[in-house]
């Protein structure tokens, strides 16, 4: 990357933006000054933080929709290979609702969870003070708000975008498995939250958790969904008990971990952040301000949920640990 002293930087143009470098921007500084954040000459909906073009987004989302598209293919051929093992997979239903929640679920988040941990160092500020139970008051310091809320990084970017992909074909498969109006309305906003992200752009430092490291407890769900009898293929968990146990586990574990402990710390931040962003009346805050009201909305909503979830795993694992201790 060319040094400070190199006044004449070219911005790099890709059509697909497929590597961690197609979303470095040469003429990017650093340090974020006012001339950059000014969204006075650029449309911050067009231009974003000042990223890679947003025809290159539309096009590499697209291009990565077809590739979950066709990996799913790909999965449910490789499974229909095995029908032989067992006559639960004999069925088309059942080999499709397993290459859908391991083909497309679960790798979708599981490469969101990796880029969030190959990026860690972009929020690493909020990690060590977390590590430090808060008390190291040098950490995440409430003036520093400007640089958390609107400053650009690749890797958050290239994170919120891949987040959105899994948004766009998770979305149409909830419409054509039927999944329910409550998951396609979630579908939605979460992929506008995402959008957000990146056009007009904005907390790409807390980006890292929300699209990342929360979603490590989703991608194992994603594979235990596979034992649900609504959502998933009935009876699997009669050939695979111990499977089920393992995913149940480690489920449990990762949710504890990541929205039950990380989930509370980070939002705290993420809310003081942006009630400190919104108050401010420069005009790369003031474009953004309808967006941010959205996310304090949606993450005080995600929030409660969580809430509610853990009283829906005590009472699925009591009952699981009741046909686990009296097998029929």
């Amino acid at each position: 990357m060319c040094g400070p002293d190199k006044p004449n930087l070219k911005r790099r143009a890709s059509w697909l933006l497929l590597t961690h470098d197609s979303f470095v921007i040469d003429d990017l500084p650093d340090k974020d000054d006012e001339a950059k954040r000014n969204t006075k000459d650029k449309n911050p909906y067009i231009h974003g933080l000042g990223g890679p073009s947003l025809t290159s987004h539309i096009l590499t989302v697209s291009f990565y929709v077809a590739v979950l598209f066709l990996f799913e293919h790909i999965t449910r051929l490789f499974i229909a290979q095995f029908a032989y093992l067992d006559p639960i997979l004999e069925s088309e239903h059942n080999r499709g609702v397993l290459a859908r929640h391991i083909a497309v679920d679960f790798v979708s988040l599981f490469v969101c969870s990796f880029l969030a941990v190959s990026n860690w160092r972009t929020c690493k500020e909020m990690i060590e003070h977390g590590l430090s139970y808060g008390k190291d008051e040098s950490l995440m310091k409430e003036e520093d708000f400007e640089e958390r809320v609107f400053k650009y990084h690749p890797g958050s970017q290239r994170l919120i975008m891949m987040f959105f992909v899994y948004q766009v074909k998770n979305g149409y498969d909830t419409i054509i498995w039927g999944d329910g109006i409550e998951f396609v309305l979630h579908h939605i906003f979460a992929g506008a939250a995402a959008w957000g992200g990146l056009f007009p752009g904005c907390l790409h430092f807390y980006a890292l958790f929300y699209f990342g490291f929360s979603e490590i407890s989703t991608a194992i769900l994603c594979l235990l969904a596979n034992f649900d009898p609504e959502f998933g293929v009935a009876g699997l968990e009669k050939v695979f008990p111990k499977t089920k146990i393992v995913l149940g586990t480690l489920f449990v574990t990762s949710f504890i971990v990541c929205r039950l402990v990380m989930w509370p710390f980070a939002t705290y931040h993420l809310w003081r952040d942006m009630v400190n962003a919104i108050k401010m009346d420069k005009p790369h805050a003031a474009v953004r301000r309808g967006y941010m009201y959205v996310i304090l909305v949606c993450s005080a909503g995600l929030t409660l949920i969580q809430f509610v979830f853990v009283g829906m795993i005590v009472q699925i694992g009591k009952e699981e640990i009741h046909k686990f201790m009296n097998p029929v």
